[in-house]
């Protein structure tokens, strides 16, 4: 059946408490229509109802009168003549056997939906209501109503409670009416002794109520019916019984003092005792005692029920109050103006306040303000109905606040609230939510970076395949320049198809950078100094109209990185800046010490925690838009129109840092610029020296080289270049081929091998087995894709060296004279080493005893150098450049300037000429792996010590005078 509930009214405790105040009240009232009125008006405002009433005793159920009832004043008045027919007939039966009946929507119950009695319960304004009979011996006594104008849910204990006021009503009215007659009787005994004789024995047989006549011995003269309906004693029993023999043992000395008293004339009213029921147990008895002459007349009322009912409300306050004091959680009553009228003693362990600190006071003095206004709002709909959770912040005594979960409910003028301590919870679901974001943060720069690392293997191999088709071109093109024979034609489509493999080879760079795969030299770099030295190249760069700033912090740390390639991405990041400002705004770079905490490290994924050089390019410009964000490191990739860029330059930076340990991250708000953050990790050591850049003439010479190359066409443009630069060349395909050459015990001076190579025998492993079978053998890699098998962390290993795909006729000559030349230098310098140490030079050669200078870039041969001019007889400082040989130069007693010529960054004839403006007495002696017409020294009388030298060439150019070379 359809309803529509309404506000359920409060029973258990409270109920009990409600039946209680009634029966108070009933108490005091004697007239039948005031207790029917009062119980009505009690009964219909507890459970919300428009009206209460009670038909008259013996009324006839199909067309009842109503004389007294109860109306919120908004119902029609319930008094009248009513008529229910066949529903009154229906519910006969169930009536007059005292069961309760209860309808919640009349016009949907079958049996209320009938013509007739729809007609009467619309007249009277009535949709639900419940029926509560009164049944004596099977025949309907009384019944109670409660109408509702709306259909509502009855409850249990709605139903219940409307029994229970029925009940002691009913009780009540009869009591009243017993103890109304008895008076009437004691009134008019004298001229209506008949006629009280006659109401006395009717309400004597029909009340609930126990009915005596005491004597002065204490015997019961007369009981009535109600003694055997109430304890199960006949009249007889307890005519023959002393009453006090029946009272309970600890109630008999106030029962005694009661009967003394009635003894004296003083009535007894309302006074309580137990009395022992016929088969057991003790029953609680409410009694009404009138002396009057030698007889004491005594009427009582069974208040067992109410008195287990007040016992089990003692119980449940005491059990409440335990809680109240033992509770873990917070439990306050609030007043009506928002002050605590009772908070329990938890809050000193939640909140650091006292109870009595807070009673008194507004909630407000202690809520957080920003929580103030949900508060208030949570305040107004608590005292209309109940909150089951609402959560907000109170201070704590100490500082801070804690976070507290409310469930409230009214109850009268108060509000009762229960607040448990959840601010750890709170704290969890915080670091919850951080770290699911940091998951989220973290699964996208995932995806992010195998998207990434996906295309770098793709471009990578694209690169390796790529470089050696380039190798072939510009081998072939430059093998082709050596036979033009002044056909200026031919020359210029040769320059035209080498500018072309030249830009084809720095876009396989800017892949290979990608890639993760290019060859890197890291150096301990102070970026400070490096971005002064190429602040002209950026200004320069960028144009006039842009402002370039410098902002570098004086401490910077230094980083291990490789110079050259972090040049190529601050300039390729300053021009981007360019374009996206069109020529005109600011640039500036900034250059700070930055740690990455394990937060930061949690939401990218590329990076780890710690220290770290942050270098930071921020532009004026466009920016960038939040949907291209992810994109703009991918290769290719660019938003410049056809023919103004490639997009390989942030992609080549992104790789380059990521092989470098280091992070890139960009922060770009449209129309307000972008900001690159580049982090490289922290380094410990000490500043290191430029790598060497080879330079002087393109020489050959007669050694024999043995070339290992998978790839036929590259393999034949290498080979006719090194024969043409005079050297005899052997040439292999695979590892396996190439290790059973030099196992063949031919002379090799050295190896120059492809890193990728196939077969068993890997790059690598060929040539850690080439320098066991020929220990003094050269080693040269090359490659247009590197790989792990010469690579550490992206690096290269130490002492490898390395000709990247494409390189130039004149780089190859190059670097195969320069390993050659220091190989066969150290050699020999082992070898004098081991000869002179046993037997010192003949005394004829051995000059005297000098102040030396030495300057060598190779460690070996400087080392082995210092050694043997230490062994005759001269003082020697050696060090490994220029830079580091100058501050020396002041030195006192310094005699003799001994420098290589190559050397990194400042060569060793800049180093000679500087010398000669400060010291222009010092000697100078070059040392050169080249012939002194071809090593760049433009004085005719310098000196020279052409590497291989002996010891005894060592001696003669210390000793030689100054002249022109022979």
């Amino acid at each position: 059946m359809t309803s529509t509930p309404v506000s359920r009214s409060h029973a258990g405790t409270s109920g009990v408490a409600f039946l209680l105040q009634l029966e108070r009240r009933l108490r005091l009232l004697q007239d039948t229509g005031e207790i029917l009125s009062l119980s009505a008006q009690l009964l219909g405002q507890r459970l919300g109802a428009q009206q209460v009433a009670c038909f008259d005793i013996a009324q006839a159920l199909q067309c009842p009168t109503l004389q007294h009832a109860w109306s919120d004043g908004l119902a029609p008045g319930a008094a009248g003549e009513y008529f229910l027919g066949d529903y009154a007939a229906r519910l006969a039966d169930t009536l007059s056997a005292g069961q309760a009946l209860a309808v919640s929507d009349v016009m949907n119950d079958p049996r209320t939906a009938m013509p007739a009695a729809l007609a009467t319960f619309a007249r009277l304004d009535i949709r639900a209501f419940l029926n509560i009979p009164i049944a004596k011996d099977g025949q309907l006594a009384a019944l109670f109503v409660v109408h509702s104008r709306a259909a509502r849910l009855w409850h249990a204990d709605e139903i219940e409670l409307a029994v229970q006021v029925s009940e002691r009503v009913w009780s009540t009215i009869l009591r009243a009416q017993a103890e109304s007659r008895l008076r009437a009787l004691s009134a008019s005994m004298e001229t209506q002794v008949a006629e009280r004789t006659r109401e006395f024995g009717r309400t004597w047989n029909v009340s609930p109520d126990l009915l005596g006549v005491l004597n002065l011995d204490g015997y019961f003269e007369h009981s009535n019916p109600a003694w055997q309906a109430t304890l199960g004693w006949s009249a007889e029993e307890i005519r023959t019984t002393k009453f006090l023999e029946l009272v309970h043992p600890e109630d008999l000395p106030r029962t005694y003092a009661a009967w003394d008293a009635a003894n004296q004339g003083q009535p007894a009213l309302r006074f309580e005792n137990r009395y022992r029921h016929k088969l057991g147990g003790w029953h609680w008895l409410s009694w009404v005692a009138v002396p009057e002459g030698d007889k004491v007349y005594c009427s009582a009322r069974d208040i067992t029920v109410e008195k287990k009912l007040e016992a089990d409300l003692a119980a449940r306050n005491s059990e409440r109050e335990r809680l109240w004091r033992s509770a873990q959680d917070l439990m306050v009553a609030i007043d009506a103006d928002g002050c605590f009228a009772a908070v329990n003693p938890a809050a000193s362990a939640i909140l650091g306040w006292l109870p009595e600190e807070m009673l008194g006071r507004s909630i407000f003095d202690f809520v957080l303000p920003e929580d103030a206004a949900a508060t208030r709002q949570a305040l107004a709909q608590v005292t209309h109905e109940a909150m089951p959770s609402f959560e907000n912040r109170y201070r704590h005594r100490e500082g801070g606040h804690r976070w507290l979960s409310w469930s409230a409910a009214p109850e009268g003028d108060l509000v009762f609230a229960t607040g448990r301590h959840i601010t750890l919870e709170k704290e969890a679901e915080s670091t919850l939510r951080r770290m699911q974001e940091s998951l989220r943060h973290s699964e996208m720069a995932l995806l992010q970076s195998q998207k990434l690392e996906a295309l770098g293997k793709l471009t990578g191999g694209v690169a390796h395949d790529f470089n050696n088709v380039l190798q072939i071109i510009s081998g072939n093109l430059q093998l082709l320049q050596l036979n033009l024979n002044d056909d200026p034609l031919a020359a210029k489509r040769i320059a035209s198809a080498s500018a072309a493999v030249e830009r084809g080879a720095k876009l396989s760079a800017q892949l290979l950078a990608f890639a993760r795969r290019q060859p890197l030299k890291p150096l301990v770099t102070d970026l400070a100094h490096l971005l002064r030295s190429t602040e002209e190249l950026l200004r320069r760069a960028t144009g006039e109209t842009i402002e370039t700033r410098l902002l570098l912090a004086d401490d910077c740390w230094r980083a291990l990185v490789d110079p050259h390639q972090l040049e190529n991405v601050i300039l390729n990041l300053a021009i981007n800046a360019r374009d996206a400002m069109d020529g005109q705004g600011q640039l500036t770079i900034e250059l700070s010490n930055s740690v990455l905490g394990s937060d930061y490290a949690a939401r990218h994924a590329d990076v780890a925690p710690g220290d770290y050089v942050q270098l930071a390019v921020s532009d004026t410009g466009t920016g960038i838009p939040a949907d291209l964000l992810d994109k703009i490191f991918e290769p290719f990739f660019t938003t410049k129109k056809e023919g103004e860029g490639t997009g390989l330059g942030l992609s080549m930076a992104y790789g380059f840092l990521r092989q470098s340990g280091g992070h890139l991250t960009v922060d770009s708000v449209p129309g307000h610029g972008s900001t690159f953050r580049i982090y490289l990790p922290r380094s410990l050591e000490a500043e290191t020296e430029l790598p060497l850049q080879l330079g002087g003439p393109v020489l050959g010479g007669k050694e024999t080289i043995l070339v290992v190359e998978d790839d036929v066409q590259v393999q034949t443009t290498v080979v006719d270049m090194l024969r043409g630069l005079g050297y005899a060349v052997l040439r292999a395909s695979d590892g396996e081929s190439a290790l059973a050459i030099v196992g063949s015990g031919v002379a090799i001076d050295l190896l120059f091998t492809d890193v990728v190579m196939p077969g068993k025998v890997a790059s690598t492993a060929l040539a850690r087995q080439a320098r066991m079978l020929l220990p003094q053998l050269a080693v040269l890699f090359t490659s247009g894709y590197t790989q792990d098998a010469i690579m550490q962390g992206g690096r290269l290993e130490p002492g490898v060296e390395l000709l990247s795909k494409p390189y130039r006729r004149e780089d190859l000559a190059r670097r195969i004279r320069h390993l050659l030349a220091n190989g066969r230098h150290v050699t020999a310098l082992h070898q004098y080493r081991a000869q002179l140490a046993p037997q010192p030079p003949a005394p004829g050669l051995q000059p005297g005893m000098r102040h030396i200078l030495l300057v060598e870039d190779n460690a070996d041969a400087r080392a082995m150098t210092s050694e043997l001019l230490a062994m005759l007889g001269h003082t020697v400082q050696a060090v490994g450049t220029a830079e580091e040989a100058l501050p020396l130069l002041g030195t006192p007693g310094l005699e003799l300037l001994l420098t290589d010529i190559s050397l990194p960054h400042m060569s060793g004839v800049e180093l000679a000429e500087l010398a000669a403006r400060e010291r222009p007495q010092l000697e100078v002696v070059f040392s050169t792996g080249h012939a002194p017409a071809n090593s760049g020294v433009l004085d005719p009388a310098a000196r020279f010590l052409v590497k291989p030298f002996t010891v005894e060439q060592l001696q003669q150019a210390l000793l030689a005078p100054a002249g022109p070379p022979a």
